[in-house]
């Protein structure tokens, strides 16, 4: 393999079209002794979302390349802009959330332009990818893996061992459909045949050891199933498949009181919580869509218009894992 057993740490820079700002992203790479497949993570994707940023960099310096079959590159912050802003779900140069500017645009703006810099020159070199997320500043939320089916039963499948084997009960599904517009990095990954999933651990802007660890034990298990390193998977629990819903956005100008918990069932037309005027007073009920389970809750009363309220989702099956 060329450039095995080697470790290295860089900056990727770019620069912004003419404007002579610049768009780093810290990147670290493990280049395996031996031939294996590529596995590529992102943590930071918000910037302020710092478990995932952690369980980045734990897995970079915990693996050792004489001990790896492959390589392994990992972009531990890619949102640079909004962690050193301190700044939730959005690059602050542009106002985007990066959940929405993949695979980029060279001639974009900011974001889209930090997108398509990242997607050609890291995420495309995977053959397999992880987005990590870590719970942004206003957001409470209960662990859980992502997974898109892509309709490509080989791409499928793998994705789904993706999902099974990161050691986080939920996994919520749903189907990517091949769109012209720009999306989410592992959705777009998955759509150009690198299996890839979405893992979120952590809350509230907060790094917590454990939230982090829990990052760092689903990716090594799936280099451990990739056979990228040996070991044995950490696998303790049950797993509930959801199918995804997404959010409820708030319509009222006003303040938020949520009223449900984390991993609460709740069931169609429930109240789950409402708005309330600056006054205190009762403006309106916010009820639940369907019957679901809620993974993310707003824990702010600060809130503006279309911002998430609460996320749910439908609970298609519980699959033992004795």
């Amino acid at each position: 393999m060329e450039n095995y057993n080697m470790k290295k740490r860089e900056i990727l820079k770019f620069k912004y079209k003419n404007s002579g700002q610049s768009i780093k992203f810290p990147v670290g790479t493990v280049h395996g002794k031996k031939d294996g497949p590529t596995l590529v993570v992102s943590g930071g994707m918000h910037g302020s979302e710092f478990c995932g940023i952690q369980g980045a960099i734990d897995l970079f310096n915990e693996i050792k390349p004489e001990e790896l079959r492959g390589t392994l590159i990992v972009g531990t912050i890619y949102n640079v802009p909004a962690f050193l802003n301190h700044t939730g779900f959005v690059v602050p140069l542009d106002g985007k959330n990066p959940m929405s500017t993949f695979p980029g645009k060279l001639d974009g703006t900011y974001g889209e332009v930090m997108a398509y810099h990242f997607y050609n020159n890291v995420i495309s070199k995977a053959d397999y990818f992880v987005e990590l997320h870590g719970g942004d500043i206003p957001e409470s939320l209960t662990p859980f893996v992502i997974c898109s089916e892509t309709g490509d039963q080989k791409v499928d499948q793998a994705i789904n061992d993706m999902a099974m084997v990161y050691n986080i009960p939920l996994v919520i599904t749903g189907s990517t459909a091949a769109e012209e517009k720009l999306g989410a990095a592992f959705k777009k990954a998955a759509l150009s045949g690198i299996p890839a999933i979405l893992a979120e651990s952590g809350q509230q802007g907060i790094l917590k050891e454990e939230d982090a660890k829990i990052h760092l034990d689903g990716l090594k298990n799936i280099m451990i199933k990739l056979n990228m390193i040996d070991g044995e998977i950490i696998d303790t629990t049950n797993r509930t498949i959801l199918k995804y819903y997404g959010a409820i956005r708030n319509e009222t100008p006003g303040m938020w009181y949520p009223f449900v918990k984390l991993n609460q069932r709740v069931v169609k037309d429930e109240v789950v919580g409402e708005i309330r005027d600056y006054f205190g007073d009762h403006l309106v009920d916010i009820k639940a869509p369907i019957d679901g389970i809620v993974t993310v809750i707003r824990t702010s009363p600060s809130v503006g218009m279309s911002n998430v309220l609460v996320e749910l989702h439908h609970v298609i099956k519980t699959i033992s894992k004795n």
